[in-house]
């Protein structure tokens, strides 16, 4: 009855911390229920999760910026953990750091522990911990089929090592991830003789990206699967339409606004002057 009043609590608190940094932000990785046995030796260890065999997982799908992490921790003292951020090398069986937080200490006392971080990431990026204790902790919990990795001693940054199997166990770990929704745009270029113009926005991130304002026509949303460029074509409706054809220049004010899943909008504007040769084409 006390573990599932336990289990219950933390599955609580999780959710309000989830719910906190919901708007803009995933979390990837998983936690226990509830405390896991002291399975870790308190030996300064390397831990990653490479893959999972149901639920949330432990690979950042998109570039952005780990917020916070948190791990349930069994009772005991001197548990220090560190957030680590791996990267896949050529070697299957070779991870290199890319970055990581600053060493915490866990409560003592066990249950959920929650630490803020800024720890930019890319797409494909591995979360991981670094763990050394007085005594055993609970980095991992048990889960049939799942594998974690492991590595003695902890690799400092642009170092990469090889790691070796622990069967049945999934990482103790989960962290909020706030995608980037950054995005550029390219030069303008134009097209005299048609009266419109081109432009390439180059995004951060998957997503959707939605061009907007008045006097313009043409497909106006976009949506990509991976990071990398798009291009609008920029053409003229209404108003600035019949200025185009009178006067041969009209000026346009895209907005373009760019979303990746799960995370919040960006929007940039540019002025834009069309220019149509009207020797070539009938003012229609």
């Amino acid at each position: 009855m006390m573990r599932s009043v336990v289990t219950c609590a933390l599955a609580l608190a999780f959710a309000q911390l989830t719910t906190q940094f919901a708007a803009g932000a995933v979390t990837i990785g998983q936690l226990p229920g509830g405390p896991p046995a002291p399975t870790c030796s308190g030996a300064s260890t390397d831990y990653l999760q490479p893959s999972v065999t149901s639920g949330g997982l432990y690979i950042a799908r998109e570039a952005g910026t780990i917020t916070s992490w948190s791990t349930v921790a069994s009772p005991g003292a001197n548990q220090q953990y560190t957030l680590k951020v791996f990267r896949r090398t050529p070697d299957p069986d070779a991870f290199r750091v890319i970055a990581h937080a600053e060493e915490e200490t866990l409560g003592s006392g066990g249950g959920l522990n929650t630490f803020t971080a800024s720890i930019p990431v890319s797409s494909g990026d591995l979360l991981g911990l670094n763990v050394s204790a007085s005594g055993n902790t609970g980095c991992v919990f048990g889960v049939g089929g799942d594998t974690v990795l492991s590595r003695p001693g902890s690799l400092v940054d642009g170092a990469q090592g090889v790691f070796a199997a622990m069967s049945n166990s999934r990482l103790n770990l989960a962290a909020v991830l706030v995608p980037s929704n950054g995005f550029t745009l390219g030069h303008v270029t134009r097209d005299q003789k048609r009266g419109i113009a081109t432009l390439t926005a180059t995004l951060s991130n998957p997503g959707t990206i939605i061009m907007s304002g008045s006097g313009l026509k043409g497909d106006r949303t976009k949506t990509l699967f991976v990071a990398g460029p798009v291009t609008f074509n920029i053409a003229t409706s209404g108003k600035p339409k019949r200025q185009l054809a009178r006067r041969g220049s009209a000026t346009v004010r895209p907005t373009f606004t760019f979303t990746p899943p799960g995370g919040d909008a960006s929007s940039q504007s540019i002025k834009v002057k069309l220019k149509l040769n009207r020797r070539r084409i009938p003012l229609t």
